[in-house]
């Protein structure tokens, strides 16, 4: 493990900050006071939702000797206090540090390698694993991290690492330390998610990043930026990350022309895009797909590009998905791959789990698996299952309980206009009860009587698959790759497609 090579001492870690401290070895970082040990430094600073010097005493009691503490006196700031045998460094402006301060006790692992940054509400993990699927079939040793967890890319059984708190992007100091692993385990490239909560509280602020990603804007996180225009500004934070040399834009979204204008000068652009060649100036760099064509093994279409054009074929289903391998094949291109190598690899590319993941049934509908959960996605989903099916779409979704609930009409909109049957059930409903979750989604339909609710997920797509004719397509929206269900303040293991496996044997008998 890294921690065990990166045995750094408080006084050479606290010079760079221009502050004096006393001479203790420490192995690492934790933000976590139930990690503390006397090899752990602990840091304590004021999150969203729990403040951290709270738990000093309990840091203290754990045998740590060294604990790093946010003051909010700017006069306290470099001061040291000793309580037992654990001496206590008083930091002004802690949390702004905190990516700096990770970054130096690592060695600055992302200047090491090259770097990806994949932001936008929709459509960053697909984007992180096709990047991530192309750099290591052209030879590349590559690692993600995102909301399937982190790791290295070893072909499609890669078992991705869960961070402690599930965040899409780890915390500040779980970052540096995971790049910082990837960089002792010779890995050469890493793509990651950046999510609207990372950029803000700064996590990402000292992880280099030569190449930003920005894929769409939709309403999401309204719960916590309290407005779309706060929320698209904290996506545009990713342009400030140092070492920023490209940024790839999709161009069939608005915001796309916020980010080109907030762009560094020196930042080249690659636009993407699907039948709009008209639209992009002739100087522009492009990576655009045209005479899209959809059928039951994926997608076919004419890629055309800067550095090339040629014919694809991939085995994913939807538009939304031909955005996503567009941004990875701009990705790779703006980092210098050949083009002719990157068409070599790219029909080999397959499906991210959880995401339009397809369990084809025999003698019944297919059922695809996706994580979509926000109106836009849902709505694109749908639209792709219906480009995919002569038969009729069938959606299996919920919303989240204790979140944006002013995104639930909007859901049983997307559903509605998309899909020719729905059943509403439960997804993480938490504290909420979930008849009145679905009731808030059935304020978004035309004709409620069409919606059946069934808050049994399994039951619901149970009931999929015994009305649903063969030809048909069943869409089970929301939770993806997610392995679990939160109802009331318990996680229990709810795993789809492990349920959708389990019911393939069945209904195959």
């Amino acid at each position: 493990m890294v921690v065990s090579a990166f045995i750094q001492s408080t006084r050479s870690l606290m010079a760079k900050f221009g502050i004096d401290a006393p001479d203790i070895r420490v192995e690492g970082l934790t933000l976590d006071s139930r990690e503390v040990n006397t090899k752990l430094a602990f840091v304590a600073i004021k999150g969203h939702e729990r403040d951290g010097r709270d738990f000093i005493p309990q840091a203290v009691s754990l045998g740590a000797r060294v604990i790093l503490a946010q003051t909010d006196d700017s006069n306290a700031h470099g001061a040291l206090e000793m309580r037992g045998n654990t001496v206590i460094i008083s930091l002004f402006e802690l949390p702004d540090m905190l990516s700096s301060l990770a970054a130096a006790f690592y060695d600055y692992p992302a200047m090491k390698m090259t770097t990806v940054a994949v932001t936008g509400t929709n459509g960053k993990t697909s984007v992180v694993q096709l990047i991530s699927q192309l750099k290591d079939a052209l030879g590349t040793r590559s690692a993600a991290i995102g909301t399937l967890g982190s790791g290295i890319y070893e072909g499609e059984d890669t078992i991705w690492s869960q961070t402690p708190a599930a965040n899409t992007t780890p915390d500040a100091i779980r970052m540096q330390y995971l790049l910082a692993e990837f960089v002792q385990q010779e890995v050469r490239h890493t793509a990651f998610e950046a999510s609207s909560h990372a950029l803000v509280q700064g996590r990402l602020q000292q992880v280099k990043t030569d190449i930003a990603v920005f894929t769409n804007l939709t309403r999401d996180h309204l719960d916590y930026h309290g407005t779309m225009t706060a929320y698209a500004q904290a996506k545009r934070e990713l342009l400030n990350q140092h070492g920023l040399y490209a940024v790839v834009l999709n161009a069939q979204d608005r915001e796309s022309q916020n980010w080109a204008n907030a762009a560094p000068q020196d930042a080249s652009i690659v636009w993407t895009g699907i039948d709009i060649s008209g639209q992009i100036a002739s100087q522009d760099r492009h990576c655009l797909a045209t005479n899209v064509k959809y059928h039951s093994a994926g997608c076919d279409f004419s890629l055309d590009t800067s550095w090339g054009s040629a014919k694809v074929s991939i085995p994913l289903f939807g538009t939304f998905n031909i955005s996503n391998v567009l941004s990875a094949i701009a990705t790779l291109l703006a980092q210098g791959e050949r083009f002719e190598d990157v068409m070599r690899v790219v029909n080999a590319l397959h499906p991210v789990k959880g995401r339009m993941e397809v369990f084809t049934f025999d003698s019944h509908a297919n059922v695809v698996v996706d994580y979509a959960h926000t109106p836009d996605a849902l709505e694109k989903v749908l639209a792709s299952a219906k480009a995919h099916t002569d038969g009729e779409v069938w959606c299996v979704f919920g919303c989240g309980g204790d979140r944006d609930a002013g995104k639930r009409p909007l859901m049983g909109a997307a559903a509605e206009s998309g899909a020719d049957h729905i059943v509403i059930t439960t997804d993480n409903c938490r504290t909420e009860a979930p008849e009145a979750i679905a009731n808030d989604i059935i304020k978004g339909l035309t004709d409620p009587g069409n919606a059946v609710c069934e808050a049994d997920r399994e039951k619901a797509i149970r009931y999929c698959l015994n009305k649903a004719k063969p030809e048909d397509l069943i869409v089970v929206a929301g939770k993806g790759h997610e392995d679990y269900q939160i109802i009331g303040t318990t996680k229990t293991g709810y795993n789809e497609r492990a349920v959708l496996a389990r019911l393939q044997q069945e209904y195959s008998k």
